[in-house]
């Protein structure tokens, strides 16, 4: 398990580089600036929470 300073930075350096691409991608599902700014938070939030089991190369 990677320590939390890490944890935080590899994930920044890999995941957070995504946030504009899905907040485009969250804007055209839901066709509002809010809901596609909450739905990103969440999705970000959620795959922070499980990055310690991320697989690099997998789907």
């Amino acid at each position: 398990m990677l320590a939390a300073k890490e944890k935080r930075a590899e994930f920044e350096r890999q995941a957070l580089v995504h946030t504009d691409s899905l907040y485009g991608a969250a804007y055209r599902l839901t066709r509002n600036a809010r809901d596609a700014e909450d739905l990103v938070q969440d999705s970000l939030l959620r795959a922070y929470r499980f990055w310690d089991s991320f697989e690099q190369d997998s789907n």
